[in-house]
């Protein structure tokens, strides 16, 4: 969570925003709308493009309960826009094309004594270049003259600008924090000021343009001034109140409305020239020449004339909607003189808004037209000033320690024996621990077994009960599953076979070769699988001759063999042939001491 302040300086208003950024919350905090005076306050004989802000702007901050440091946004004809496209090259490479390109508006390199005449900053900007992958690079450059003037303006006006912006990022950003922008739509952002127009082309959430532009409310009031000739406070009223411009082809009736009808379309017409003439802009310099844009959105002072809206929207052959700001801000947090400033259907407010956005997080994509004397004066108080001070402060900071050194021996040898009997403590609830831990694996290892035995269906559990009872003594079983997997190679926990039929069984096992010694395995096994042949359910069962017990990886003295068997129906129990009686050696002595085999096929505790 951060707060920023943003600063519009306009024609006629200086418009101010306090915001709290968290995440995709903008919660305004404060706001202030005063006039803009009419002297400016650098002592230069030309005053052309000079800032001009209150001498105790700070003072209304501090009174309105605002920060007095945030950033400021710069508009107009000392604000330029360029284009720059190149191949794909590294950053620092980038940065040395980027200065050769703008080499006739740059003085000498850095080891010149020739202070630069301007300041520029540029972004990459994320736009569909086609097969050829080019960068395409927006930069923007301004007068260090007019950055200077501002920067001594506000700061005689006890304000801190901590950088330099063009407005019309303050407007995209107001748009991208309070709108839900639509996937696949492209829109021209329109702020409506009383001398500029900020123009911004969005396609989802990538800039493709922004810059100012000439043309605004002024031209309305111009042309009202000479239809009426009237006081400045009494254009404003009629323009607001009385007056209204209707989409062309409208049948006009009044003589009035006719009257202002002509005088307020060239004005209107303005706007909607700045809107095509930044798409066809876009298109050319952004190399998109397929570029178009499917809706407007309308905010500023200078675009409350009633009908303008329509007007557009008949020009352009576009959707034109007002930039709703009050449903995407909180605006809870305001005092009732911070609100009024945003009353209205048409905001005013949103470069200020988005400016105060910047300001808390500079990430945002915008310039940063700070001219390097400045920046390298921060930074020598910053870290040089700031860092004497903190030595001092240290050195002070150590005359408490010596004096209380032997106080601070015992309280660090109490601390250390608290710690010490919390290490005893946690040593022995960690072993508690590791001890519950263990019988719980084992609780663990009980419980998949019984799991397990729960989802085999009846008719493997009664051909192993029919394996165990036809065995002769001396055979041991390790393994029951599909033939179709080599259960050395694969996982013997997987529980696929269970849940579909399975009519091919395999199964392994071993013997003690001390125990059945020779020619007497072939005679044991003989009966074995004419017992197994005898059970009603199963098909067949047969010794795999050619199985080798290699990689079983048994005791000395131990064989292996497997053997396959066929059930004819697996969805149906077995049963006993009548006469059928079991190997005279079938029980096995669990006590006579058998010989296991050294490695396993799974996990002891799963068993088939």
């Amino acid at each position: 969570m951060a707060t920023g302040l943003g600063i519009d300086i306009g024609a006629q208003w200086i418009k101010v925003v306090q915001a709290r950024v968290s995440g995709t919350m903008v919660t305004v905090t404060g706001a202030l709308k005063i006039p803009r005076p009419g002297g400016v306050l650098d002592t230069g004989e030309d005053t052309e493009g000079s800032t001009v802000v209150p001498p105790d702007l700070g003072l209304e901050l501090a009174k309105a309960g605002l920060r007095r440091t945030g950033t400021v946004g710069i508009t107009g004809r000392d604000v330029m826009l360029r284009y720059i496209t190149t191949p794909p090259i590294p950053p620092d490479k980038l940065r040395m094309y980027v200065d050769m390109q703008l080499g006739d508006r740059i003085s000498a390199g850095p080891k010149s004594k020739e202070a630069p005449t301007v300041t520029y900053d540029y972004r990459i900007l994320n736009v569909p270049t086609g097969l050829s992958g080019d960068l395409v690079v927006m930069a923007g450059v301004s007068k260090n003259e007019f950055l200077f003037g501002t920067f001594g303006a506000l700061k005689a006006a006890k304000v801190n600008c901590t950088r330099t912006t063009p407005s019309a990022f303050g407007l995209v950003h107001a748009y991208l924090r309070t709108q839900q922008v639509q996937a696949e739509q492209t829109v021209v952002l329109v702020d409506v000021g009383h001398e500029h127009l900020e123009l911004a082309i969005l396609h989802e959430r990538n800039l493709y343009f922004a810059r100012s532009a000439p043309g605004g409310g002024k031209k309305f009031d111009a042309a009202l001034n000479k239809l009426l000739n009237l006081s400045p406070d009494r254009i404003q009223e009629y323009k607001h109140h009385r007056a209204r411009i209707h989409p062309e082809g409208t049948k006009l009736n009044s003589p009035q409305e006719l009257q202002f009808q002509k005088a307020l379309k060239e004005a209107a017409d303005g706007i909607a020239n700045g809107i095509r003439s930044a798409v066809m802009f876009c298109r050319t310099s952004a190399k998109l020449k397929n570029l178009d844009y499917q809706r407007v959105f309308l905010s500023g002072g200078g675009a409350r004339l009633p009908g303008l809206r329509e007007y557009l929207e008949h020009k352009t052959k576009r959707p034109v909607q007002i930039l709703d700001l009050y449903t995407g801000l909180d605006l809870r947090k305001l005092d009732a003189e911070s609100a009024r400033c945003f009353e209205g259907e048409i905001p005013d407010m949103a470069v200020a808004l988005g400016l105060a956005i910047v300001d808390a997080d500079p990430s945002c994509f915008h310039f940063d037209l700070m001219p390097a004397a400045v920046v390298k004066k921060r930074a020598f108080w910053n870290k040089t000033v700031y860092g004497a001070a903190a030595g001092v402060v240290l050195m002070a900071s150590l005359w408490s320690p010596y004096v209380n050194a032997q106080k601070s021996l015992d309280e660090a040898a109490e601390t250390k024996g608290h710690y010490e009997e919390e290490a005893r403590d946690a040593k022995k609830r960690r072993n508690d621990f590791t001890a519950t831990k263990a019988a719980n694996e084992q609780l663990a290892k009980r419980y998949r077994y019984y799991a397990k035995q729960t989802r085999l269906g009846q008719v493997y559990l009664d051909l192993y009960a029919q394996i165990r009872k036809a065995a002769p003594r001396g055979m041991r079983f390790v393994w029951m599953g599909p033939r179709e997997n080599d259960p050395a190679k694969t996982s013997t926990t997987s529980l696929d076979w269970f849940e579909q039929p399975l009519r091919q069984v395999r199964v392994r096992g071993y013997y003690d070769s001390d125990e059945i010694k020779g020619q007497e395995f072939n005679a044991k096994t003989d009966r074995f699988f004419r017992l197994l042949n005898q059970v009603q359910g199963v098909e067949s069962a047969a010794l795999d001759l050619g199985f080798k017990d290699e990689e079983m990886k048994l005791d000395p003295g131990l064989k292996g063999f497997q053997f396959d068997l066929r059930l004819a129906n697996p969805d149906l129990p077995l049963e006993d042939s009548k006469g059928a009686a079991p190997s005279e050696d079938a029980k096995t002595d669990e006590a006579a001491g058998e010989k296991k085999p050294s490695a396993k096929t799974g996990d002891e505790d799963e068993k088939p």
